[in-house]
């Protein structure tokens, strides 16, 4: 019974985080597309969407923590025997590279454009420069929680 309540419990709070990382992730691109609109024209304007992105951090923190605490739970439940299975280790492969992901290209591209948007010198090569940065840790992130998405569901062996 306990094994029940803890599978339940588990997958529903992984469920919650995969859709808390993946819905903050699909948020914080789009308010960042809009942000490009105003850019070079109206930095005010773009400087106040770009706060509006922090929001997104906390769905990403707390997100993450879910996932993390409930693929535990998850595997406690089944006793650790998916730990040594082919599609569970490619999903934790995939996991390390989505934290890196955030953190060689998400992180630091964020505060770059913060420092930009703040600057009154910066020109539209840096930015466009930045955007690239941005949108490659966007299609990265995406492809990445869809691939651990996919794994999670069909289990290839």
């Amino acid at each position: 019974m306990a094994t029940i309540n803890l599978f339940s419990s588990g997958i529903f709070l992984h469920i919650t985080g995969i859709a808390l990382l993946a819905g903050g992730t699909v948020g914080s691109f789009v308010t960042l597309r809009q942000l490009w609109k105003y850019l070079p024209a109206d930095q005010q304007k773009a400087t106040v969407v770009f706060k509006i992105t922090a929001a997104y951090s906390l769905f990403f923190r707390i997100g993450g923590a879910l996932m993390l605490i409930s693929g535990f739970m998850l595997l406690r439940a089944f006793q650790f025997a998916v730990s040594k299975q082919s599609w569970f280790e490619i999903k934790m492969g995939l996991i390390v590279l989505m934290i890196l992901n955030i953190t060689l290209l998400g992180a630091p591209g964020t505060k770059r454009l913060g420092v930009l948007l703040e600057s009154p010198t910066a020109d539209m090569l840096q930015l466009s420069s930045a955007k690239r940065r941005m949108d490659l840790f966007y299609i990265l992130q995406v492809a990445i929680l869809l691939l651990i998405f996919v794994l999670g569901v069909f289990k290839f062996q």
